[in-house]
């Protein structure tokens, strides 16, 4: 397989996937991935953790992509409390690589493969119930790997190890708490005059945000109404826009003041708010 492109997240950080407090899972999760191995690791592999105080028996349960799942034994397979089972398109190049592993690594019956420049993985437990899914977008290259945080709210956000190895399989995960993410805005000039006399009729709208999933950016009045939508769901990349001071019906808004709001999710989520004035 050939390394696809590099997905920045945080400073490099991407993918935020909502999921329960990690202290809630009541069985085994999708922890780490590598799904674009290169020379000399050449196999992809899963690892699987273990949240709950009590081992697991992977016999019978399923792991898939977007399309296939399999089976990942028929015999028992025993997931620790608190541990972890590796899942290896091939045990022994897995082995031949990260020398330092003693932990359990199988290869299940078949090996769903995964897409290179992004994939769903599901983890399916008896009875047919999907218990953990992970959507990705890209892959980072030089076998690094996907690793998952829990933040203390609860949400799973997924980014590259920051290992000096690249990976933590049967480790914990070196992955960086995300730092705080900040919306860079710059309004020019403010106040500004729509009122069609020729001098400062527009402002400049000038926006910055972190790489995510989505971007929203809009103008509220004092009253919490929104009253023009610049971006909707759109996607996160700096840029800068010209206003001419009206809103969403096409009429000029009055003379006041507003809010300007800006917000991303889905990967880094940021939010900020700030005046812009409109004057006679």
């Amino acid at each position: 397989m050939t390394a696809s492109r590099a997905i920045l997240i945080f400073s490099l950080w991407l993918l935020s996937m909502p999921a329960a407090a990690q202290s809630s899972f009541t069985g085994p999760i999708i922890n780490e991935f590598v799904s674009s191995p290169v020379y000399d690791l050449e196999t992809e592999w899963i690892e699987l953790y273990n949240p709950t105080t009590q081992p697991i028996n992977l016999r019978l349960y399923r792991i898939g992509d977007a399309q296939t799942m399999r089976t990942i034994s028929n015999m028992n397979l025993i997931l620790p409390a608190n541990g972890y089972v590796v899942l290896a398109q091939d045990v022994s190049r897995f082995r031949r690589y990260y020398t330092d592993f003693n932990g359990t690594v199988v290869s299940p019956v078949g090996w769903p493969i995964l897409n290179n420049d992004g994939d769903t993985i599901r983890l399916e437990y008896p009875g047919g119930t999907i218990g953990d899914t992970v959507i990705y977008d890209g892959s980072f290259g030089n076998n690094r790997s996907w690793e998952r945080y829990i933040d203390p709210e609860g949400k799973s956000l997924w980014g590259e190890s920051f290992s000096s190895t690249g990976s933590t399989p049967g480790k914990r995960n070196q992955f960086f708490s995300p730092r705080i993410a900040t919306i860079d805005l710059d309004v020019s000039p403010d106040p500004f005059s729509p009122n069609g006399d020729g001098f400062e009729d527009e402002t400049t709208i000038k926006f910055n945000p972190p790489e995510a999933d989505r971007f929203e950016m809009a103008i509220y009045d004092l009253a919490g109404r929104k009253v023009k939508t610049f971006f909707e769901d759109d996607l996160s990349i700096p840029g800068e826009i010209l206003w001419d001071g009206r809103g969403d019906d096409g009429r000029t808004l009055g003379v006041g003041i507003y809010i300007l709001y800006a917000q991303t999710e889905g990967g880094t989520s940021a939010k900020i708010k700030r005046t812009v004035v409109i004057a006679r």
